[in-house]
């Protein structure tokens, strides 16, 4: 590229334009600037949200592979521990069946068995847990440890009795029976549905007719493919192996659509924005008519004048992406504090017109998380970055045909 391009684009974005301001410029620039501002900031709070639930649903149910069907071989755990990229394997059950507590109604309620030291083959667990009330106690067969929310609508805390519909006896003895269990810890995770339906407990040692389960979890799980196929090859032909991808697809499924659509709805920003440069730049080249004129008169051709006004939307593309995303990374980044201000001001307003309306954002009356987290990948950023510099020079590109119809013979024969 000719240095000269470079230096009459340079000055004609930097400079006032004739007979006007930096009004048109200035006004591209913070478009642009909040059109990347707001994506990215809404994507990292969707981001938080989604991985937030991935996280839950992979580390307390799906797990990220799976191993059912003949799992007797005692040899088994250990060759499956021993392989790379494994974090950690364990043998759990799960069944739902019915539990009730003070009240007189039962509910619903799904058990996961798991065995006693589970805290210490499964650190991510202890991670994800928080304990209410009691401890994590899976030592007593007859104790159980409950959700939150469950624990509320049971009506009990730790120490109380419930009672669960229990299978026991073998195919020729099968009964059910309502058999009473001591609460030994009330936990919280976070995720309302785990929190409101499921309960712990110790894996029985014999006389229940429960299928077993190899729980597998992964130092990093985008690479359970190679695991599994790895895992296909020591395994018996009884056992089957299962991802994180098959439990889990409609619900992964709806949030990947959930964001895609997201991200279409608010770069339509860009579009109107790109529309507003488009004119802007018409405007722009009519009032360097007799400049363009007098370049095309010196030699320069129209592929070089073209190339000076889509440098200049790229220089405003630029800008404004640089101050979007810096603004974007920063709100992202202190998004609690930003609703905790937004709160104070809406609340402080509400009482200086008189009203004894009080908001709560996150009010744990409307919302089961106290704190919005926020992420967003490097590669996101550099995506809007790129899509809000493309559209901007896109725009001045397609402004900047109107070169091709100036002739400067014309122009400055009356100048």
């Amino acid at each position: 590229m000719n240095q000269w391009i470079l230096m009459v684009a340079k000055r004609y974005f930097l400079s006032p334009r004739k007979g006007s301001s930096h009004v048109p410029t200035f006004l591209s620039v913070l478009g642009i600037a909040a059109g990347v501002m707001t994506l990215c900031t809404v994507l990292g709070v969707m981001n938080g949200f989604q991985y937030s639930t991935i996280e839950a649903i992979l580390e307390l149910n799906s797990y990220h592979l799976r191993l059912s069907g003949d799992l007797e071989d005692p040899s088994l755990w250990a060759r499956v521990r021993k392989l790379p990229n494994v974090r950690s394997a364990f043998l759990f059950s799960e069944m739902e069946t019915l539990i009730q507590g003070s009240f007189s109604d039962p509910m619903i309620c799904t058990l996961r068995f798991l065995p006693e030291d589970i805290l210490q083959v499964d650190f991510s667990l202890q991670r994800m847990l928080t304990m209410v009330e009691g401890s994590f106690d899976l030592t007593d067969p007859k104790g159980i440890l409950l959700g939150a929310e469950l624990s509320k609508y049971l009506g009990v805390r730790v120490g109380d009795k419930v009672k669960l519909l229990w299978n026991v006896g073998d195919v020729n003895t099968f009964s059910s029976q309502m058999e009473p269990f001591t609460v030994k810890g009330i936990w919280k995770s976070d995720y309302y549905e785990y929190d409101a339906g499921w309960g712990f407990v110790s894996i029985p040692s014999s006389g229940y007719n429960i299928p077993v389960t190899m729980g597998i979890k992964l130092v990093n799980r985008f690479e359970d493919d190679s695991v599994r196929r790895v895992l296909m090859k020591i395994v018996p032909p009884t056992v089957k192996v299962a991802s994180w991808r098959e439990y889990n697809r409609a619900i992964f499924g709806a949030l990947r659509m959930e964001k895609n659509v997201m991200m279409i709805l608010i770069a339509l920003i860009f579009l109107v924005v790109g529309g507003n440069i488009y004119r802007s730049q018409q405007r722009h080249i009519s009032e360097r008519i007799e400049e363009i004129a007098v370049l095309r008169a010196m030699g320069a051709s129209r592929t070089a004048i073209q190339s000076v006004f889509v440098l200049e939307g790229a220089f405003i593309g630029l800008l404004g992406a640089g101050i979007g995303i810096t603004l974007g990374l920063f709100l992202a980044g202190r998004i609690n504090e930003v609703f905790r201000v937004t709160e104070r001001v809406v609340n402080t307003l509400f009482l200086w017109v008189n009203l004894s309306l009080q908001i709560s954002l996150f009010s744990p009356a409307n919302f089961y998380i106290s704190e919005v987290r926020a992420i967003i990948p490097l590669g996101e950023a550099f995506l809007i970055t790129l899509f809000a510099v493309c559209s901007t020079t896109l725009a001045a590109l397609m402004a900047s045909y109107r070169v091709s119809s100036i002739y400067p013979v014309e122009v400055l024969r009356y100048e």
